[in-house]
């Protein structure tokens, strides 16, 4: 990967040497706010809240569209919207706060912060740390295993069942996105610090960063000026139920505002420091920025990111080379919401987006205007690969293609029904529901429906706009009855006890 960088550097004086507004240079809000209200309409985003900063200023900060499509009131820079995995970048910044207190440390085993703590393996047990569990260098299968926080366990059960959960590979071998670890992460740093994750992040950054309308809980938020969740449905933009995934909350459960997220970029690109208060110590800014996993470029990073620029994890936020600079960045998705940040270190500059639209590439289109501005390259640069791009990404939670000539279950549904159990989900129980059946999961029954779609296959959806149908089989024993089932999102049930 090392190869590609001096790669950056070609590709930035080929652009500039083509750039018409190349005198531009620094006029970062230059035809900015123009261009986010006609990407509102393009990628069809009821609304947006967005911050850019510079030398220490806010010098854009506007709401722009609607909060919700079922009534008229505007988006502005106090609308508060989930942060999705944003709220990474919140728990590796907080758990700066307790290594600045010696009271943590990056590289020190976790174990000696929560001893009851169990891997799948000893060596991972043993040997696993903060920095692996913030670097998305845990091993953890990728975008796997967040399911635990919907079917109602609390905390404690869920690093317990950790132990069951198998990593892809092994430790530091290859990077995984992972919300579990970083789950872990946030209960490593509350742990040492004596107190809960949530009251980490609200005391040690939304109190001394004034961000008075952020917090940490999605649960029965309520205010009167909170942005709904959208999502394109059949072809309609229509109001969604938000994603609440508040024990897990450290990977993505935050929540705020375009006017306070500017302050916690501005701490940050003022290497810890906001108004005159340093939060973070300057070297722990610098190791919260510095590279400690290489990763694969996926179908998801778009430009300006590609194989010249590199990706990179640092500690609760991504990186990656262009135009011969060090770009900062995270983004996140929930059902009905994404988000960016995106900061130039060099430059002192960064932008906030909060967008109320699920699954849509309207931020990287925006964040890609202010990157291409600032560096003095042509704005519009790349902005009709990332629309077309974000016509591909719709089709990522589409159902498969149903079959030509789909075959017939040879069973019935009847056989079907029963309790099943994984070591790691726990219990799911399959329940009859007229000609279809339905899947209830955890302490909480979190449901899902279950539908057959060919011969022994049947599809299994959880509610949500990000959640996508995973094809389940049953294994039918020889009493004609299923005996397990196999899902490619959860892995083998085996069933434990009929029901009558």
């Amino acid at each position: 990967m090392n190869l590609v960088r001096p790669l950056a550097s070609i590709h930035f004086l080929i652009l500039a040497s083509l750039s018409t507004p190349a005198a531009r240079g620094d006029d970062v809000t230059a035809d900015l706010d123009a261009f986010i209200t006609r990407a509102l309409k393009d990628y069809q985003v009821p609304g947006t809240a967005v911050a850019v900063v510079q030398h220490s200023k806010v010098i854009l900060l506007k709401g722009y569209g609607v909060r919700d499509v079922t009534n008229p009131n505007a988006v502005d820079e106090d609308t508060i919207f989930q942060l999705a995995s944003v709220t990474k970048t919140l728990t590796g910044a907080a758990a700066g706060t307790v290594v600045d207190e010696g009271k943590l440390d990056w590289d020190k085993p976790i174990f000696n912060y929560l001893p009851e703590f169990v891997g799948d393996d000893p060596y991972m047990t043993r040997f696993l740390t903060e920095r692996d569990l913030l670097a998305q260098r845990t091993g953890w299968p990728a975008y796997n295993g967040d399911e635990l926080d919907s079917f109602g366990y609390d905390r404690a059960e869920i690093l317990r069942r950790l132990q069951f959960f198998k990593p892809r590979y092994s430790l530091r071998e290859v990077a995984q996105y992972s919300n579990p670890g970083f789950f872990v992460a946030g209960e490593v740093a509350a742990r040492a610090s004596k107190q809960s994750w949530n009251d980490l992040v609200g005391k040690g950054l939304f109190g001394p960063l004034e961000m008075k309308r952020s917090g940490t809980v999605v649960k029965g938020l309520k205010d009167n000026n909170l942005s709904a969740a959208h999502a394109l449905i059949d072809g309609k933009i229509k109001v969604v139920e938000p994603s609440i995934l508040d024990t897990t909350g450290a990977a993505s459960s935050g929540t705020s505002t375009a006017s306070d997220m500017s302050k916690f970029v501005l701490m940050l690109l003022n290497k810890g420091t906001y108004r005159d208060k340093q939060l973070l110590k300057r070297e722990t800014v610098a190791e919260i920025f510095k590279r400690s996993m290489v990763s694969a470029i996926e179908f998801s990073d778009l430009p300006p990111i590609s194989e010249t620029t590199g990706f990179y994890y640092g500690l609760g936020i991504d990186s990656y080379d262009y135009a011969g600079h060090h770009i900062i960045e995270k983004g996140g998705a929930l059902a009905g919401v994404r988000t960016v940040i995106t900061l130039v270190p060099d430059k002192n500059a960064g932008i906030v987006i909060l967008a109320n639209l699920n699954l849509t590439a309207f931020p990287e289109a925006v964040r890609a205007y202010f990157l291409n501005q600032l560096l003095g390259i042509d704005p519009e640069t790349d902005q009709k690969e990332i629309l077309a791009r974000n016509t591909q990404l719709k089709q990522l939670l589409a159902p498969p293609a149903p079959p030509t000539n789909p075959g017939k279950f040879n069973g019935t549904l009847q056989s079907l029904v029963g309790i099943y159990e994984n070591d790691y989900y726990g219990r799911c129980e399959i329940l009859p529901d007229g000609d279809a059946l339905e899947v209830q999961c955890g302490p909480a029954k979190h449901p899902a429906t279950l539908r057959h779609w060919s011969n022994g296959a049947f599809l299994m959806l959880f509610p949500g706009a990000t959640q996508a149908p995973s094809v389940t089989t049953f294994a039918i024993g020889g009493d004609g009855k299923a005996n397990s089932f196999a899902t490619e999102a959860l892995g083998i049930f085996t069933r434990v006890k009929e029901t009558k």
